[in-house]
This record gives C-alpha cells, structure tokens and sequence, in this order.
C-alpha cells in the first residue's frame, strides 16, 4: 500500500505557494498534481497541521465463524443469506463471503430432485 508524501515536502510546497507561487507552478516543481496540493490546503485550513491520516488497521474481531454458522445452520437449515445476516448482526453479503471462506455448502436435497435420483437408482441397479 503506497504510504502519504512526507511532512517535509508537505511544507516546502504550501510555503512556496504561501510565498505566491501558482498552483499549478508549485504541483510541476515539487512533482505533485494539483488536487493534492488542493487537499493539503484544505486540512492545513481544517486541522492546522500537515500530517498524514492515519489508516484503518485490518480488524481482527470478526463476526462469523464457522462455528457460529453451522450451529445456526442447525436449527435453521433453510434460512436465506439476508435471515441469516440479520439474526446475525451482519449483511447477506458477508453471511455469502464466510460460507465461500469457511467452505460451508448449502446445497439443498430438494425432495423432487430426490425422488428422481432414488428412482434413477433403481432403474439402473436393475439392469
């Protein structure tokens, strides 16, 4: 991941363009594009400082386990992904996600479908 510009280079481009230097002059000498420069304008206006935002660090409590799944699973073996997110605090999408990360299947054993495989079988075992 590409980390910020510098606090040093930060301040030499807003005081060359506090000295009266153009934007557009300042972001060609300091090799920077303008909307960057815009942006440090922007928060030295806001905050007062220069420094780089820090970043959301990757979470490392997640929601679902595989656990949590099959034992809801269990007792609510024909919930939809949104039923499922929704008992569980989380969206139909991550319920989907954690099923493809955990290898958890839901194929259903429709009774129709069955009905024509037991009958196939038979079918065949008598030849």
């Amino acid at each position: 991941m590409p980390h910020g510009y510098s606090i040093e280079l930060r301040a030499r481009a807003l005081a060359a363009l506090d000295k009266g230097m153009s934007r557009k002059k300042v972001a060609e000498v300091f090799n920077i594009s303008t909307r960057t420069l815009y942006n440090w304008c922007k928060r030295r206006i806001e905050t007062g400082d220069l420094h780089i935002r820090s970043r959301p660090t990757i979470r490392s409590h997640r929601k679902l386990t595989p656990e949590i799944l099959s034992q809801y699973l269990e007792k609510h073996p024909d919930a939809y992904l949104k039923e499922i997110g929704e008992a569980l605090g989380v969206s139909g999408t991550a319920v989907f996600k954690a099923f493809k990360k955990f290898g958890i299947s839901r194929k259903k054993n429709d009774p129709i479908f069955r009905a024509r495989r037991e009958k196939e079988t038979k079918v065949s075992s008598r030849n």
